[in-house]
């Protein structure tokens, strides 16, 4: 398992205390012992898919940056009009 990997399955999968939680929950018919605790793994989940998104858009207009500049530079070494002076 990568390290990437396991922070996800610590932060967002794996109970806090895992054999008693377990053995609670098999006689929590009403879902007491979890109310809270989905929500908060909900916006986790979606703190974490908006950083992503935040990320990749970062990336990507990155990636823009660097093709018009290297379009650029190739447009001026083939003897194209130089139009920063």
């Amino acid at each position: 398992m990568k390290d990437y990997e396991k922070e996800i399955a610590q932060k967002y999968l794996l109970p806090e205390r895992p054999f008693l939680h377990g053995m609670a929950s098999a006689f929590d018919l009403f879902g007491v012992l979890s109310q809270g605790k989905n929500e908060q793994l909900l916006a986790n989940l979606q703190e974490e898919f908006r950083r992503q998104d935040r990320d990749m858009e970062t990336s990507a207009w990155r990636k823009v940056g660097e093709s018009l500049y290297r379009a650029m530079i190739q447009y001026e070494k083939a003897g194209g009009k130089d139009n920063s002076r």
